[in-house]
């Protein structure tokens, strides 16, 4: 072979020769990394296994709770959360203990913080006016007194453990505080059932944040849903829920009717001295026209703590509250409705 083509011709033998032998080391550490792989898979299959029994042995039973029917804590504070209409955060009840108490009936001892809204009067004398149901939401005491204590005497007990007998000139101190919510849920004390955490007070206003111990019972009903039929606070007398409920929105609905003739009145005033109905499609509109001249009283939720509503012309207006369900349109609905031939209204 020429010398000069052999020279030319061994660099490329080489290459070649370099190539195929790392070819040859490519595929084994490709190879290899697979036996590698396949080893860890066979290794790590039995725990698969292990946490596919465990995940499987849990569902089982967790099926077999259910079809026991039985109460969960974690379900029971779910549904004293949602109970009458409140919405209270999830760190806010503790359910402390669960327990039978007949074939479809279950109890819980539970634990509620919640904030009541305290007012002194010019006597000097604290009261209890609101308790938080929820964020940024309130419930009048008040109302609540004249929906549960029935006739005006039991009424007017209620009101009676809503107030201090004491007047005092500053703020309510824990224990004072701590007495006052004990006698209004009718808890008596010493009894850890009642608890205050912090007050913050301005002037003649004061929040107080408590724990109050309360047990709740349950019924399953034919539709295999759990609810809170029953209320009672430590000692206290079992509490109906639904027949509560029911008490309280009757007085709101009073109460709302009372409010709208107030309303449909000041309208009056106004066609009266104007000789037209406010013309609007909202009741902010609507107070701002009437008051304070036709109505000293500003007047813009419900009982219900939402917004009347309102639909005027020149010559009617139909007000409303949307009631319980807070739904317009519905069976529940306080109307007031006014004509300006005739120079009345109505209020149903």
């Amino acid at each position: 072979m020429n010398p000069v083509r052999r020279e030319k011709v061994l660099p490329v033998l080489s290459s070649a020769k370099a190539q195929a032998s790392s070819g040859r080391s490519s595929n084994h550490s490709i190879k290899l990394h697979r036996a590698t792989l396949i080893e860890k898979r066979r290794a790590a299959l039995p725990l698969m296994l292990a946490a596919f029994a465990a995940m499987y042995l849990m569902l089982l039973a967790g099926n077999v709770w259910a079809m026991k029917g039985e109460l969960g804590a974690k379900e029971a504070q779910r549904l004293i959360r949602r109970m009458a209409g409140i919405n209270l955060p999830s760190d806010a009840v503790r359910v402390k203990a669960v327990s039978p108490s007949g074939a479809m009936e279950w109890v819980a001892l539970a634990q509620i913080e919640t904030a009541f809204r305290f007012e002194r009067g010019d006597d000097q004398r604290w009261r209890i006016a609101e308790i938080r149901t929820g964020s940024d939401l309130w419930e009048d005491l008040s109302l609540m007194a004249r929906a549960l204590g029935g006739e005006e005497a039991g009424a007017s007990a209620v009101e009676t453990r809503m107030t201090e007998t004491t007047p005092i000139t500053g703020a309510p101190d824990a224990g004072r505080a701590r007495g006052m919510i004990a006698r209004l849920v009718g808890v008596e004390l010493p009894s850890d059932a009642v608890r205050v955490r912090e007050i913050s007070a301005l002037y003649k206003s004061a929040v107080v944040v408590a724990r109050v111990e309360a047990e709740f019972r349950f019924n399953r009903g034919a539709d295999k849903k759990w609810r809170v039929a029953q209320i009672r606070t430590i000692g206290g007398e079992w509490t109906d829920v639904d027949a509560m409920v029911r008490a309280v929105n009757d007085e709101k609905a009073r109460r709302a009717r009372m409010e709208l003739e107030l309303l449909a009145a000041a309208l009056d005033s106004f066609r009266r001295e104007r000789g037209f109905y406010v013309v609007a499609n909202n009741a902010g509109v609507l107070l701002d026209q009437l008051n304070p001249r036709y109505l000293a009283r500003v007047i813009r939720l419900d009982p219900w703590r939402r917004p009347y509503l309102y639909e005027g012309e020149r010559d009617r207006y139909v007000l409303r509250s949307a009631g319980a369900d807070g739904e317009p349109g519905t069976a529940d609905d306080i109307n007031a409705a006014g004509r300006a031939q005739a120079l009345e209204n109505t209020v149903r």
